[in-house]
């Protein structure tokens, strides 16, 4: 592919020898004197200095940087009685031709709060550019190209059909200068600068301030933060919550709901995004949901999804992971085992469904353990180490913090597992499993059904099974 790209390049050069005697000192003057129309005061000054400066320091870019996609931003100057406005921007390289783009709302003519979000992020936090909304859109947008690059001897010159680009860059940033390409015959042509971060590595030209070291910092910090948000006001579906939303929309388009008033007040109450800060908001809503009949959209056979079960799902795991948070213990478990057997997860994907119950039974461990109901949560966390997607490690940590801190007898305990072994059965579901643990009757959800053997084997070779016997 790279050397039927520079065979194009080369061929395209010698096809275009006036775009190749095209460089950046033929529109430098009008740059500058652009530049000088704006004010040292004014707030985004700073950004189009380091954004001249780069280009005015870099050499010609390589050609493997020049073909590749980017994201960055962009400041217009074109309208010398406005202040400067820092816009997002997109480069996309497609067969063998360019586009370079600064993105404005296309109603307004402005930024959008997203756009707004995106740019903030950009130029004082580079490594957080990622988790914008604005982001994600410019990835995956892909517009047409139809500029036609070629070169000389100090940079890229891209001739697209009302623009004419000069590039440059480094290892860490392409920089661009676009001009309108009847700039000869206008007064003040249209003039935009562009930068891209080429890697999230290097140098920051926006925040010098900003090293890899103090960007690793608050990733840190904001990992940290989050984790103590998500322990505070826990909810497993923090995405998918909000869909309960969107599902009522389409449920309310069929009877017996269409005509249900009661149904309506509550769905009107729904106003805003639902998130983990605000699921007290929204309790009864969830309650009154979980009371509607939906045998109609019960599944005919084992593969077929309705999507609009999921609402009574999503309230119900929500509504457990809010009494959780409230130290409701009890309230939380009862809601958590309606959210697994009443209301179960409607999903095509096996693990995906395992997933969401095994954090089900994890949160239901953790809800009986805080509730006072310890041999209930150990039992729990024995089902995961029993047969786990992914939680036996996590299980075991907590199972063994748990017996240390109630100063459990290692040998006794090992005895009632050993027992409780002998107890496991098929659930009526017959999808999960359960077993007695200490008079306590507690379930797991396999990956796929085993004997009782390779269950009770699986256990003594645990981790947690030597701890207790070693």
């Amino acid at each position: 592919m790279k050397k039927i790209l520079l065979f194009n390049f080369l061929l395209i050069s010698i096809l275009n020898p006036a775009l190749a005697q095209e460089k950046y000192m033929d529109i430098q003057s009008k740059v500058k004197t652009a530049e000088k129309a704006y004010s040292f005061s004014d707030p985004n000054y700073k950004f189009l200095r380091k954004m001249f400066t780069g280009f005015g320091k870099s050499e010609k870019l390589s050609l493997a940087n020049l073909s590749k996609d980017n994201v960055g931003v962009a400041i217009v100057l074109s309208d010398l009685s406005s202040k400067l406005v820092v816009s997002p921007a997109k480069y996309t390289f497609d067969n063998n031709k360019v586009n370079i783009s600064a993105i404005r709302s296309k109603t307004t003519g402005g930024l959008t709060e997203d756009m707004k979000e995106y740019v903030q992020k950009y130029l004082y936090k580079m490594e957080e550019v990622g988790s914008t909304k604005l982001f994600r859109s410019l990835v995956l947008n892909k517009p047409k190209t139809e500029g036609v690059f070629t070169q000389n001897a100090t940079e890229f010159v891209v001739n697209e059909p009302n623009t004419l680009s000069f590039v440059r860059g480094d290892e860490d940033w392409m920089y661009v200068v676009s001009i309108d390409n009847k700039y000869k015959t206008l007064e003040n042509p249209r003039i935009i600068m562009y930068a891209f971060k080429i890697s999230i590595s290097g140098k920051d030209i926006f925040n010098t301030e900003n090293s890899i070291d103090d960007m690793e910092k608050r990733r840190i910090t904001r990992v940290d933060n989050e984790k103590t948000e998500k322990e505070k006001w826990p909810l497993f579906h923090d995405f998918r919550t909000d869909d309960i939303r969107e599902l009522l929309k389409e449920l309310v388009m069929k009877e017996p709901f269409k005509s249900n008033q009661e149904l309506q007040k509550h769905i009107e109450k729904l106003d805003t995004k639902i998130t983990r800060f605000n699921l007290k908001d929204y309790a009864a809503q969830f309650n009154y949901f979980l009371t509607l009949n939906f045998s109609t959209f019960k599944k005919k056979d084992q593969f077929e999804i309705n999507e609009l079960l999921n609402i009574q799902h999503l309230s119900a795991h929500a509504l457990a992971d809010y009494y959780l948070s409230q130290g409701n213990y009890d309230q939380a478990v009862a809601f958590y085992k309606k959210a697994a057997f009443e209301f179960p997860y409607e999903v095509s994907s096996g693990t995906t469904f395992i997933k969401d119950m095994e954090r089900i039974i994890y949160d239901l461990s953790k809800s009986c353990y805080k509730a006072g109901r310890k041999d209930e949560a150990y039992g729990y966390l024995l089902g995961l180490i029993i047969d786990s997607q992914n939680n036996e490690t996590l299980a075991t940590k907590d199972l063994k913090s748990y017996l240390l801190h109630e100063k459990e007898d290692n040998r006794k305990f090992a005895a009632d597992l050993d027992r409780a072994m002998k107890t496991i059965k098929p659930s009526e579901n017959g999808y999960s499993f359960t077993f007695i643990f200490k008079n306590k009757e507690v379930f797991f959800y396999p990956l796929r059904a085993k004997s009782l053997e390779e269950y009770q084997q699986q256990i003594k070779n645990s981790e947690i099974y030597n701890y207790l016997t070693q």
